[in-house]
């Protein structure tokens, strides 16, 4: 694959200017922290929690990056099991937040909707705040889109997640092991 990042590549590219690494150091401090209480890492400092939740897809977890979906960023196993807190939070920075434009939102919808990403993925969060904002739920963030995000609410995008949540179950009863789990993250990441 010609496009692969590594992980320098994503720690150059949230600090790849002043104004692009102070808005990475405020996604660390108010915005992936809090989200990583959800993804089993009580204290950032003190590492990250390496788990394999049967039914996951994602496989081997660490710092909320699943293994099985981003094996083309490491060697093997355990090179993704060493991933330190600073690679975790420029991953998630470059590869969720920024590229689902949540900086565009109004400051206090910014958790709500990189969480709902990070959790549901990137084209699914898109797609919800797209709803939110009155434009054609397509997963891209185009111009129109960006137009309207200003005017996206935390609370429509906690509605929202709920609801994908819901039907997820219903379209698969498999999944309703998870469901007390997402929505107890939802309501949690609302009351912040």
């Amino acid at each position: 694959m010609a496009n692969k990042l590594t992980i320098a590549d994503y720690i150059r590219l949230a600090k790849a200017n002043p104004t692009v690494e102070k808005e990475f150091e405020y996604f660390k401090e108010y915005i992936f922290n809090r989200t990583l209480v959800w993804e089993g890492v009580k204290n950032p400092k003190a590492g990250g929690s390496l788990h394999n939740v049967a039914g996951d897809s994602g496989g081997w977890t660490l710092w909320g990056i699943a293994y099985n979906h981003n094996k083309e960023m490491f060697k093997n196993l355990d090179d993704f099991k060493d991933t330190t807190y600073e690679e975790a939070a420029a991953i998630a920075y470059t590869k969720y937040y920024r590229a689902i434009n949540a900086f565009i939102l109004p400051l206090e919808a910014r958790l709500m909707y990189f969480d709902t990403a990070y959790n549901m993925g990137n084209n699914r969060a898109i797609k919800i705040m797209q709803g939110c904002a009155n434009v054609p739920q397509d997963g891209i963030v185009g111009p129109a889109t960006r137009e309207k995000m200003l005017h996206v609410t935390e609370e429509c995008l906690y509605l929202a997640r709920n609801t994908t949540y819901n039907n997820l179950v219903r379209a698969n009863i498999k999944l309703s092991k998870f469901l007390k789990g997402w929505l107890n993250r939802s309501i949690a990441i609302f009351k912040i």
